[in-house]
């Protein structure tokens, strides 16, 4: 007669064994799909906090090395040391190494869903060089400055060297999130 031990494992041993592999399996997998999932949004508003930081990061460093001289725009008439466009502004910054005078003229802009970044190749009549894409996935863009009187939405100086004393900008986000940023101007 043999016994149990050595009979090995009935079909119903096997099924049941079989059902919770099956059953681990299937958790282990969704497991793994979760973290992936999770890396990969990880991953993507990891990239959007990037790129919001490094536009905060080089729009302070304009507006707080902004210089009161006005300019001459591409058709040759005067421009204001600041000034406001339709999309963003226009302005003149020192402390640029390299360059002689050390002084640079940009613009920061929306194109109706990135905010650009923009150099000229002079100060005085001409054209903005290729734009630099600085945060994408934007559906709209506020721009304020801050003067004696407070916050307004335009700017219109006394003297065409003056410069306001902050600048706010509010990105409205493709995910329906508003980001704003304040500056203060050559601080």
């Amino acid at each position: 007669m043999i016994r149990r031990a050595q009979q090995g494992f009935t079909l119903v041993e096997m099924l049941v064994s079989l059902a919770l592999f099956g059953i681990i399996a299937v958790v282990a997998t969704a497991l793994t799909s979760g973290a992936s999932r999770s890396f990969a949004t990880s991953e993507v508003a990891l990239a959007g906090l990037d790129s919001l930081d490094r536009a905060r990061s080089l729009m302070a460093a304009d507006l707080g090395q902004a210089a009161e001289r006005p300019s001459l725009g591409a058709d040759g008439r005067p421009m204001q040391a600041f000034t406001l466009t339709p999309s963003g502004f226009v302005m003149v910054r020192r402390g640029v190494t390299g360059v002689l005078p050390s002084v640079q003229k940009i613009a920061w802009g929306f194109d109706g869903q990135t905010l650009l970044r923009q150099s000229f190749p002079t100060i005085d009549a001409s054209e903005p060089g290729p734009a630099t894409v600085l945060v994408p996935r934007i559906q709209a863009v506020q721009l304020r400055v801050a003067d004696k009187q407070g916050w307004r939405s335009d700017w219109r100086p006394e003297k065409p060297e003056q410069l306001p004393r902050a600048v706010e900008l509010t990105l409205l986000r493709a995910d329906g999130l508003a980001v704003t940023f304040k500056f203060l101007v050559a601080a």
